[in-house]
């Protein structure tokens, strides 16, 4: 523990001095500018290795807390100064690689004006181009905290589904995703999130994974305001794969993690969601009826695989439309498109769009697309649909830039 630590500052220290010694100079030596530059940027750093030293000390020591608590906050500022020296190193790479082609050139130009032609020294647009993306990254992020964090969007989708019966019409899903409840601190902002869930008049509410980060009792504070969350013919969920806490190193085979899971399944009770263990449901309404069925996660690559989908569809009338719950939207595409009996639709979240992209007068782009061929908004192919929101939390950076938090209301005709 104690030399990985020490490799991980050490090699962020040399990144930092590297940094630091390639856009000083764009203030004047010895001005107040200067002067300022140079205490509030290794202030910064010292505050930030601190906080990673602490972090390292004490990781094996902490445990989970059902209180508010600021760590998403200090994780989101470490993330911050992290990203902008990350960006801000590129130019400078950049005037490093010019320099050396300069250097190497007065070994090849015999002329005795060559100096003029490959001056080594750094170019001052690009120490200027390098302070500028660091300063706008930092700017950027900070105002994804306080403009987007819980800048909570309703979007209205209209989705036909073959055979779907016609006293039906119109009938209301709202999706929610991705809560994160450990990252949220204020049950004020939770609050606005089940009025305007309420405001919807829903037929069917609808959550597809990610209650918290890791612990059970990271919702326990919420438990009371998730309960008020209403529709007419009932609220269903499904895990996602945080809600198994298996990023704190817990064995499952472990007793503190059968009781940390056994908690989480009675947590969805307690707010009143009926949670789809592979299994379904037969929704009977006017003598009309459809499938829901609902499977744990299921995730492509190193993501747990506890969903199983036999299971969940073994007792499903192949005759009527078919909605399925599933948090990872790569399930779609691995098992669910080619799947042997009908699914009609599903439900995923997982991706939060990245919590970092374009979403605005139809131009829809996040990096994360090059991770998820399906990462936010409405899917079709072979006459499947797969609807992948965005979450209403978030995770590790405690903001959204362009991505904002997503109550979704499917209209079905």
């Amino acid at each position: 523990m104690i030399t990985r630590l020490i490799f991980f500052i050490g090699f962020f220290l040399v990144l930092d001095i590297y940094l630091f010694s390639s856009i000083s100079p764009v203030f004047s030596k010895g001005s107040i500018g200067n002067k300022l530059f140079n205490i509030i940027y290794w202030l910064i750093s010292f505050i930030i290795y601190s906080i990673i030293f602490y972090v390292f000390i004490n990781f094996d020591k902490r445990t989970p807390s059902v209180h508010f608590n600021n760590e998403v906050l200090i994780s989101s500022l470490m993330t911050i100064v992290f990203f902008s020296k990350f960006f801000a190193l590129f130019p400078i790479i950049l005037d490093d690689i010019i320099r050396v082609f300069r250097f190497f050139g007065n070994f090849f130009i015999d002329d005795p004006n060559r100096s003029s032609y490959f001056n080594i020294g750094r170019l001052k647009f690009l120490k200027n181009t390098s302070l500028f993306i660091g300063s706008t990254v930092i700017i950027s992020m900070l105002g994804g905290i306080i403009f987007g964090r819980y800048n909570f969007k309703t979007k209205h989708v209209k989705l036909k589904l073959k055979n779907w019966a016609s006293k039906l019409q119109g009938f209301k899903i709202v999706q929610i995703s991705d809560f994160h409840l450990g990252s949220f601190n204020s049950i004020e902002k939770l609050e606005e999130v089940v009025d305007l869930i309420n405001n919807e008049n829903a037929d069917l509410v609808v959550f597809t994974g990610d209650l918290v980060n890791n612990f059970h009792n990271e919702a326990l504070p919420y438990v009371k305001t998730l309960s008020k969350i209403q529709s007419k013919y009932g609220n269903f969920s499904v895990l996602g794969n945080h809600d198994y806490c298996d990023y704190v190193g817990w064995k499952r085979n472990s007793k503190k993690w059968k009781e940390n899971f056994s908690k989480m399944l009675q947590l969805h009770k307690d707010i009143g969601f009926d949670l789809l263990l592979n299994e379904s449901r037969e929704i009977l309404i006017d003598n009309q009826k459809f499938n829901l069925v609902g499977v744990e996660n299921w995730g492509a690559g190193n993501f747990n695989k506890d969903g199983d989908l036999d299971k969940a569809m073994s007792f499903v009338d192949d005759n009527f439309p078919t909605i399925l719950l599933s948090h990872d939207p790569s399930h779609w595409t691995e098992q669910v498109i080619n799947y042997k009996k009908r699914i009609d639709l599903q439900l995923a979240g997982h991706t939060h769009g990245l919590q970092f992209g374009i979403d605005i007068a139809g131009i829809k782009w996040s990096p994360v697309k090059w991770r998820y061929k399906q990462w936010s908004g409405l899917y079709n192919k072979l006459d499947k649909y797969i609807y992948v929101n965005t979450g209403v939390g978030h995770l590790a950076y405690a903001g959204r830039l362009g991505i904002m938090p997503e109550i979704t209301v499917l209209n079905i005709s």
